[in-house]
């Protein structure tokens, strides 16, 4: 257990920010993983800079996340402080004309539906994608019918030093499921959105959401996709070919409705995913030549 006054002793912190050893898994879409030796839970900017000082006082590893969709913790547990966040502050959406200002703790399901209901159309195609605005940013979530990074005018980040920069679109790198924003936290969004139908864009995006739930095992304890897509082959294809579907390891299975999911079917451990991670891994380096390479955190 650790000792409150043993850590906060160089920085002054509010008191209801840090909780010790903290279970991860109700906090990911896996359930899975071990403790938070400290978890922080900022209400606003204020506090977040409080917290990222103390990091910096203590050399404590950072390790941000929003909805724990996209995260594969250690059954040991992580040694640093884990930011989640879920605070008020960041929770907020507004609207000026065509452009949507979201912070980044926002889910991605009720921003798309709030810009809906604005009649505001872009972020539609993000259908079925969980996760929120920060962490779709930061990765660059998408899929066939696009990619979030084509929706953003600009995005407020802190640095680790406690820095509070305004970036331009233009200023930042978006790559396949990855950007340049590295040691920064994405603390709000301004999409430039196109005016549209409210029915139209609803109906479009039920469409995407209906497509993805025939196709994708969505009602599970997963992460999305395991693997990114390689420039020519799409990564289930590969592990479906390589006949893994409905690979099991312990309570971790290849999903049989997309291969390029892992579900948690039976109180399955990180272990458990990790091993059935590399044995995909090897079986389709070893069939196709083809190294994969994952799409999720691994903490």
């Amino acid at each position: 257990m650790v000792s409150y006054c043993q850590m906060i002793k160089s920085t002054e912190i509010i008191d209801n920010i840090f909780k010790y050893d903290v279970p991860l898994q109700r906090y990911t879409s896996f359930k899975t993983g071990g403790v938070a030796e400290i978890f922080a839970e900022p209400e606003n900017i204020s506090e977040l800079r409080k917290v990222l000082q103390f990091c910096e006082n203590e050399q404590k590893r950072i390790f941000i996340f929003g909805n724990g969709s996209n995260i594969l913790v250690d059954d040991k547990g992580v040694q640093g402080v884990v930011i989640h966040l879920g605070g008020v502050d960041f929770k907020k959406v507004k609207r000026d004309g065509k452009y949507i200002f979201s912070k980044a703790g926002v889910k991605l399901p009720r921003l798309i539906r709030k810009s809906a209901s604005w009649g505001l159309g872009g972020l539609e195609v993000l259908a079925g994608i969980p996760g929120t605005v920060g962490g779709a940013v930061k990765m660059n979530a998408g899929g066939k019918y696009g990619n979030i990074s084509e929706t953003i005018s600009s995005v407020t980040t802190m640095t680790f030093d406690g820095e509070i920069k305004n970036i331009s679109r233009k200023d930042i790198e978006f790559t396949y499921r990855g950007c340049n924003l590295n040691k920064q936290i994405v603390i709000e969004v301004e999409f430039l959105l196109k005016e549209s139908g409210k029915e139209e864009i609803l109906e479009r995006m039920d469409e995407i959401y209906k497509e993805k739930k025939r196709k994708q095992p969505l009602a599970t304890f997963s992460a999305g996709c395991i693997f990114k897509n390689t420039p020519y082959f799409k990564a289930g294809e590969l592990i479906e070919k390589a006949g893994l579907k409905g690979k099991k390891v312990g309570g971790a299975i290849v999903s049989k409705k997309h291969a390029n999911f892992i579900v948690n079917t039976e109180n399955a451990t990180s272990a458990d995913i990790l091993k059935l991670i590399k044995i995909i891994k090897e079986t389709v380096k070893k069939k196709y030549d083809i190294s994969l390479e994952t799409e999720i955190q691994i903490w």
